[in-house]
């Protein structure tokens, strides 16, 4: 809003602080020209000023004051003249903990408020002089001062209760770039995350075994505990025969000689057959398929009576 009204009395610097503004100006007569300007805007909210003495100026609970030899200005903490120094009574009848945690949090206030060491330090004197007025003995402000500067520059280790997590990821073994992922991949969850233990796993890269991805397919005829399924060629999936075997199915279809007989013939069973089906029809046991494998008779058997369910044939067809 002020940089839209262009008057040449408009503040350098601006800062609000609820009902409290910091301005810095040009010239000491923009001062009153911006008061003037303010105070026009509305009759039911007036401003008054108050400026800088002998280069320094109280805002809120600090005070600023202008440096010759220094681009920005020291800040340090203001004493009110209605301050009386009044804490709690050492024989106050209170826990020792509120005692020592009012001396922790003043010096907290003085601390981010000084703007140097210096300043800080006089201020320190200053509360020290005040605590001791109300009776605290000077080891216990001591001993609080050392304790929160401690803290300051000498955090404690986070100490966790929570159990580590175990992550493990498989990648590439790319040689030394390898390396220097992992260890990057390392620095990175230790410091966003603290209770994830990474471990990294290296795999080999391409060999022969992995251009050749499947093995030949062992033939069906040769293979044992499965439930197999034939369909009539002429009449399709309205006649088919499902059945299970534990040995081979060649010896299955064929006998145990390994010899096929003259003709095979498989009839339907005692159900009725389809209405388009033929009876006695013959089926050609080299169109045989294998829908389930199971290891053992207990469990073929169950395995033969679904899948005619699941196909939509007529049981035991």
């Amino acid at each position: 809003y002020f940089l839209k009204t262009k008057h040449p009395f408009i503040p350098s610097f601006y800062r609000r602080y609820v009902d409290d503004t910091f301005c810095i100006f040009g010239e000491e007569n923009h001062a009153d020209l911006f008061l003037e300007f303010i105070n026009s805007i509305d009759d039911s909210i007036q401003f008054d000023k108050e400026c800088e003495v002998e280069d320094s100026l109280p805002f809120l609970d600090t005070i600023v004051k202008r440096t010759l030899n220094n681009v920005y200005p020291d800040v340090s903490n203001r004493v009110k003249p209605t301050d009386k120094g009044l804490f709690y009574n050492v024989q106050s009848f209170i826990p020792e903990s509120y005692k020592s945690n009012l001396i922790y949090i003043l010096v907290y206030r003085v601390f981010h408020i000084a703007s140097s060491y210096a300043i800080f330090h006089h201020d320190l004197q200053i509360l020290k002089s005040k605590f001791l007025k109300n009776g605290f003995l000077s080891v216990l402000f001591d001993l609080t001062v050392r304790k929160f500067l401690d803290k300051q520059y000498t955090p404690e280790e986070a100490i966790t209760t929570v159990k580590r997590m175990r992550v493990t990821r498989v990648l590439p073994n790319l040689g030394p770039l390898s390396v220097f992922i992992k260890r990057r991949l390392n620095e990175l969850i230790n410091r966003f995350y603290t209770l994830v233990d990474l471990n990294i796993v290296y795999k080999r890269g391409r060999t022969v075994g992995s251009l050749f991805p499947y093995k030949d397919r062992f033939p069906l005829k040769c293979r044992s505990s499965v439930v197999y399924k034939i369909e009539c060629e002429s009449c399709g999936s309205s006649a088919t025969h499902v059945g299970k075997t534990i040995n081979t199915t060649h010896e299955r279809l064929h006998g145990t000689n390994g010899h096929p007989p003259p003709t095979t013939k498989l009839t339907s069973s005692p159900a009725p057959p389809a209405a388009n089906a033929t009876p006695n029809r013959e089926l050609n046991t080299d169109n045989i398929k294998a829908p389930d494998t199971c290891t053992g008779d207990p469990k073929s058997r169950p395995a033969e009576s679904t899948h005619p369910k699941h196909s939509k044939q007529t049981p035991n067809t």
